[in-house]
């Protein structure tokens, strides 16, 4: 059975659970499951130190009138 490279964080997830299954996978395969993940890591602390600004923002913003 041919694998495909995973192009998108739910193909990147499915391929982590047929990993966790004990399933054989591609080292391709493998190495772009953990580039992918690793960048939607990045972008959800990046996501969330934006959030945390924005909050302390409007924060202060409402604590001054």
């Amino acid at each position: 059975m041919a694998k495909s490279t995973p192009t998108t964080i739910a193909q990147a997830l499915a391929c982590t659970k047929r990993l966790r299954a004990g399933k054989a996978c591609s080292m391709s395969e493998l190495k772009a499951t953990v580039m992918l993940l690793d960048d939607a890591r990045k972008t959800a602390l990046g996501t969330i130190r934006l959030l945390k600004d924005k909050l302390r923002f409007m924060t202060g913003f409402l604590n001054r009138s």
